[in-house]
């Protein structure tokens, strides 16, 4: 299992590159040709600008007909692995880079931003957006079972939105990208992993380190600032709530104006991450409790 978790972490590094990259300069490619598409304005432009945007397009185009050869045969073998040897990359050392991964490229397919990717002459670079979104959800439905990988979709902050999910879904439906069997788990998925977000965002946070404790509101901060004067430390929102009515620092009444209070940024990091391990917790005991219905319905049977 060792030797093997090594090699799926190399092999989602490499993936994670060589798409992050394709789809970058897909939109760079998008971006040149309606510049050049608009006439007046690049006629406008001198002859060496007009050079190093046609330059800067050949290099981007260069990359992109080598990315999509490379993509397709690593996303065909992170399908196999999934499929055939979960373990590796539910693992604690994968799974959350796995998840960062799968949602940052669906929201580039099939997300508001997914216009962006269809450039001038597309078969020009071989490239098939649907091919892709199809071999993402793949990945998706292979690891839909495994209760640390619906964790971590839901806990990913960056991309994952059920808008997002239900853009995917109704894509892949209308597009017939994926068997009615496959849209099914994929569906069942999307709603396992919105259940465990709510479950996280629903989870009040009753009990904390006495640090992290807003001395004013006696709630959790989430964005603690220093006053500048008394050095109390206090959530930005109360300090801008205060401010509203009287100019003062509310620990020893000298004048204070918002844009003077100091971001405590350490702070803010460990809040952050006690939050985000709280409700992991309640994510997973979340799981569990649907685990143990489904179990039952079976049993039942």
């Amino acid at each position: 299992m060792g030797e093997f978790v090594k090699f799926a972490n190399r092999l989602m590094n490499d993936v994670t590159f060589m798409l992050d990259e394709l789809l970058s300069k897909l939109v760079e490619i998008k971006k040149l040709q309606l510049e050049m598409s608009r006439k007046e304005e690049w006629d406008a432009l001198t002859q060496e600008q007009r050079d190093d945007k046609m330059s800067k397009l050949r290099s981007a185009e260069g990359i992109v007909e080598s990315w999509v050869i490379y993509s397709r045969e690593f996303l065909a073998l992170l399908i196999e692995f999934t499929d055939s040897n979960k373990g590796p990359f539910v693992s604690p050392e994968i799974v959350e880079r796995l998840a960062a991964m799968l949602n940052y490229v669906l929201d580039q397919l099939a997300g508001p931003r997914c216009s962006d990717l269809k450039t001038k002459d597309l078969d020009k670079y071989r490239f098939d957006p649907k091919e892709m979104l199809s071999k993402v959800l793949q990945i998706y439905i292979n690891l839909s079972g495994e209760t640390a990988f619906i964790q971590a979709i839901a806990t990913e902050g960056r991309s994952y939105r059920k808008g997002l999910f239900d853009s995917a879904l109704h894509i892949a439906s209308t597009k017939v990208l994926k068997s009615p069997e496959e849209l099914d788990t994929f569906a069942r998925f999307a709603v396992k992993v919105e259940e465990v977000r709510l479950a996280m965002d629903e989870e009040d946070i009753t009990e904390y380190p006495e640090e992290f404790e807003d001395p004013v509101m006696a709630t959790l901060m989430k964005d603690p600032v220093i006053l500048p004067s008394s050095k109390a430390v206090v959530d930005l929102s109360t300090i801008k709530s205060h401010l509203l009515s009287d100019p003062t620092d509310p620990f020893n009444r000298v004048p204070l104006k918002i844009e003077d209070v100091i971001p405590n940024v350490e702070l803010k990091e460990r809040i952050d991450k006690f939050v985000t391990e709280y409700r992991a917790k309640a994510a997973s005991a979340k799981l569990e409790k649907m685990q143990q219905e489904i179990d039952k319905m079976d049993t039942e049977e």
